[in-house]
């Protein structure tokens, strides 16, 4: 039995997790508040004999005990590992000694060069360094001296001299990223030569490796330390070592570009500012940030290449690989739960200036950019719909299929209906259309000779219902009586008729049968291992959550016209007309059409507080 079993068995879930969150024995398991998102009705459930817990609310979050700690303490999974292990009183297996010793060796060795490169700078010879740092970047010293920058000599082996005299060994200095390997047997030699230098720290402050600054043009503008034992460039964020604290506080972190556009805003009293240094963010950093930050606003250059850094590594937190590949990612029921983990935000920086200028010369225009950032879909949308031509149907047709991952990414049914809206009136088509569009392509006929493969797309919570009804056909008793138009796509419909009706999708063949096709495909569909009992209680969730979504978009759709209205007529004209519709007495169509819509919004608002149809589960 490994480690991680012996901690499960010797943890309660139930007591643990109890500890946050008051729970109550519901049948085979507890719930209780989620303590991930703010509720009043408890949606979240523990189940013992599975050692597992899980959110049917809107955060959807759940796991073991080990991605709870996780989460709630956002840490990594060896974080997580070593609180439960010292719970349980189990005794963590130390690394090997050797690689340790190794490891730490590197780390004392870049240490030391740290040392080496800030005693430079104070020398005489790192006059032209301090001179570039303070009048041409505006650093003040404080600022130098905080983030220990430093000044690498025109030497080919002043590092090295310093360093072996301290009794450190080539082979250390190599492994570190700080010399170069000699050709033809000639001796390591220094990497960074006449530059000032950036010392890069982990999360943990340890610094494991250096970028370096050219002062007269030089090629690379910045040198940047290999990937070695110590750095990786994918899994490191410059300054977070010094930002973490920040972060937690305010619950953002800010992600620029490069190193001076981390140091401009730190020295203007912004020090929740991080950077990826120059290369595009990756998944590693995004699920370090996510550790950290429950708002991530992306601040890139405001060039045509900072924005679209913006948009892959937004996408990155929610997804999405760019919008040109949205459509063909195949996206399941988990991926969408991410999306509620941290709220993105883009801010396009004004004026054509760089984080660090604008931070440091207009700190209330940093302050504006940062806190007034548009949501990443609004900027995925605006980006797209501005690039795009809609000067024909096929035309509209493309750029809503384009937008289709976009606003179907949308977790919040408020903030979808919003965008659905402004893509109508851009695109000069009804909002209907557009909905009914998010829900067509999801079944790509195959080619002659080749299998069926789906398109596939994020799971709807009709989506999502539908795929629990097939695979827990003993829910059947308990929606008999529900409506086929809790589905809005007529496909929809048919599979919930058919399953009513006890078919068996998976013994049909589906070359012909479009409906069979699509109920396999939500059969596929990777959803939590449920009993029926937690599958009844999921899909009572999904009613709720479809009904809730539907009544918000129509409302919202029918916002405009009612506003229209009360500004055309009056608002106490409007109920006058609407009260006098619901005692029978209307003689003019035309308020009547206007009163009735007011009636079926009163209805449609009052229905969210009723139990969900006939024979609610």
């Amino acid at each position: 039995m490994d480690v991680v079993e012996t901690i499960k068995r010797q943890i309660d879930p139930v007591e643990f997790i109890g500890r946050v969150t008051a729970l109550q024995k519901s049948g085979c398991s507890f719930k209780g508040l989620c303590p991930f998102h703010t509720e009043k009705t408890p949606s979240f459930y523990v189940f013992p004999d599975r050692g597992t817990w899980r959110c049917f609310g809107t955060c959807g979050e759940g796991g073991d005990i080990f991605t709870f700690v996780q989460k709630r303490e956002n840490t990594d999974f060896r974080g997580a590992l070593r609180a439960l292990a010292a719970e349980a009183g189990v005794e963590l297996v130390a690394e090997d000694p050797r690689k340790r010793s190794h490891t730490e060796r590197l780390a004392a060795t870049m240490s030391a060069a740290v040392e080496y490169f800030q005693r430079c700078l104070r020398e005489p010879g790192g006059a032209e360094a301090i001179h570039y740092l303070t009048e041409k970047r505006g650093l003040e010293m404080r600022t130098i001296e905080t983030w220990r920058l430093g000044w690498a000599p025109d030497e080919w082996r002043g590092l090295r001299d310093f360093l072996r005299n301290r009794g450190y060994e080539d082979r250390d200095m190599i492994g570190a990223g700080l010399l170069v390997e000699g050709e033809n047997g000639r001796e390591p030699y220094d990497r960074f030569r006449g530059r000032a230098i950036i010392p890069i720290a982990n999360e943990r402050g340890e610094f494991v490796a250096m970028g370096g600054r050219g002062l007269h043009g030089e090629e690379p503008k910045y040198l940047n330390s290999p990937q070695t034992e110590l750095f990786d460039k994918g899994r490191t964020l410059f300054g977070l070592n010094i930002a973490a604290s920040s972060i937690r506080e305010s619950g953002t972190a800010v992600v620029v570009e490069g190193y001076m556009d981390v140091l401009g805003p730190w020295q203007a009293g912004f020090t929740n500012v991080v950077a990826a240094m120059g290369t595009s963010l990756t998944e590693n950093h995004a699920a370090l940030l996510r550790r950290y930050a429950r708002r991530i606003v992306l601040a890139m250059d405001p060039d045509a290449a900072g924005l679209a850094a913006a948009e892959r590594a937004g996408g990155l937190f929610v997804g999405m690989e760019s919008p040109e590949r949205m459509a063909q990612a195949a996206r399941t029921a988990d991926a969408m739960v991410n999306t509620t983990q941290v709220e993105i935000r883009v801010a396009p920086l004004p004026g054509g200036q760089d984080p660090d200028e604008i931070a440091r010369e207009d700190p209330e225009g940093w302050r504006s950019a940062i806190e007034n950032a548009a949501t990443y879909p609004e900027f995925l949308l605006k980006r797209i719909m501005a690039a795009e031509p809609v000067e024909s149907p096929m035309q509209a047709r493309a750029t809503v299929d384009k937008l289709r991952p976009v606003l179907l990414a949308v977790s919040d049914p408020v903030e979808r209906a919003m965008y659905v809206q402004r893509v109508a009136r851009h695109l000069g088509i009804s909002e209907d259309a557009i909905l009914e569009r998010l829900r067509a392509g999801m079944i790509a006929r195959p080619a002659a000779g080749r299998p069926h493969r789906e398109a596939q797309a994020p799971l709807l919570p009709e989506d999502v219902l539908l795929a629990l009804l097939i695979k827990h056909p003993g829910l059947r008793q308990y929606f008999r009586n529900y409506p086929q138009s809790l589905f809005s796509g007529a496909l929809e419909r048919e599979i919930f008729a058919r399953w009513l009706n006890d078919e068996d999708f998976a013994a049909q063949p589906a070359d012909d049968d479009p409906v069979v096709a699509r109920a396999r495909m939500l059969e596929k569909k990777r959803l939590p291992p449920l009993t029926d009992a937690e599958a009844r209680q999921a899909a009572q969730e999904k009613v709720r959550e479809i009904l809730r979504d539907r009544i918000i978009l129509h409302q919202a759709a029918r916002a405009e016209e009612l506003a229209d209205a009360e500004r055309t007529l009056g608002a106490n004209r409007v109920a006058e007309l609407s009260m006098a519709a619901w005692r029978g007495g209307m003689p003019i169509e035309e308020d009547r059409i206007l009163a009735e819509t007011v009636i079926e919004e009163l209805q449609l608002g009052l229905s969210i507080h009723r139990r969900e149809g006939p024979g609610a589960v």
